[in-house]
């Protein structure tokens, strides 16, 4: 109890410090605290690096080192921003990422929808971006062991015509959510064993989640994939694409296929194009493998 009233202080003391400084210095800040963590506190790097040389088996020793640096950098600014979406208002965050008008067109049309998205750039984004622009978005959250840090970060992640659903919540709240005309957010590039899919994923293959095309094939809401990209500005750019798929399929294991698919095809290509900000931290595979 006390260690995790201990961590929740650091983090809300530093929440505290990138919220005073401008944002410049607090990237500044966050990219330090990655090289620290790099070089002091390397957290689940033997599983980052696996997972990149898996992925990169063409570049050498050094190349993969670099990667999981300039990882560990991205992802320190990526929380930065993260400690200062409290503050955020629809003009702070539209002066912030760049969104284009045919993604504007794609959210508003759609009476709700499922949105695929993965572990890159900066996917806590999407709540400040949707909610800060009148667009009713519900995501799915996994609770935090430490009680104080899960409060805080359900803080953060608070935005008007958001909705919060903690995972342990189950279906119901999401198709209620989907029910209401909400976009239902869905992190799909996760690990699901035995239980997902098995779909190609740059060099290699990974089992991922159902969910996605399960909502769509019970709601017949669209699927849309969506990714928030850092771009050299340190702003972000913004983008949703409606996802096409063979309507002609009737086995509904070929659709769930035929998804999931297309979706690590695009997350693949935006990886090649952006390998630094993409979160290598996870065991993308079995645990017996790591």
């Amino acid at each position: 109890m006390i260690r995790s009233y201990i961590s929740y202080v650091i983090v809300v003391l530093f929440s505290i410090i990138f919220n005073i400084i401008p944002r410049a210095l607090s990237l500044l800040l966050g990219k330090f605290l990655g090289l620290v963590i790099y070089h002091i506190f390397p957290i689940r790097k033997k599983v980052a690096i696996k997972n990149i040389k898996d992925n990169f088996s063409n570049l050498d020793s050094t190349k993969h080192n670099n990667l999981l640096k300039n990882t560990y950098v991205h992802f320190g600014m990526v929380l930065s921003d993260f400690m200062r979406q409290n503050f955020l208002n629809k003009q702070k965050i539209n002066d912030l990422v760049n969104i284009n008008a045919k993604t504007l067109e794609i959210l508003n049309q759609n009476k709700g929808s499922i949105i695929m998205t993965g572990h890159i750039g900066n996917w806590e984004c999407f709540l400040p971006i949707l909610g800060l622009n009148h667009i009713k978005f519900a995501v799915v959250t996994q609770k935090i062991k430490n009680s104080y840090l899960n409060k805080f970060f359900t803080s953060l992640r608070s935005f008007q015509n958001v909705k919060i659903i903690p995972r342990h919540d189950g279906k119901e709240k999401m198709f209620d959510a989907m029910n209401q005309n909400y976009h239902l957010g869905l992190a799909s590039d996760q690990n699901a064993g035995s239980k997902g899919t098995m779909v190609p994923f740059l060099n290699t293959k990974i089992s991922i989640p159902k969910g996605a095309a399960i909502f769509h094939i019970k709601t017949k809401k669209p699927i849309l994939v969506g990714f928030c990209i850092m771009n050299k500005d340190y702003k972000y750019d913004f983008n949703i694409e409606e996802l096409k798929f063979n309507h002609k399929i009737k086995s509904r294991s070929e659709l769930i296929n035929d998804i999931n698919s297309q979706f690590t095809s695009i997350l693949g290509e935006l990886i090649r194009k952006y390998p630094d900000q993409y979160f290598w931290f996870h065991k993308m595979k079995d645990k017996s493998e790591y």
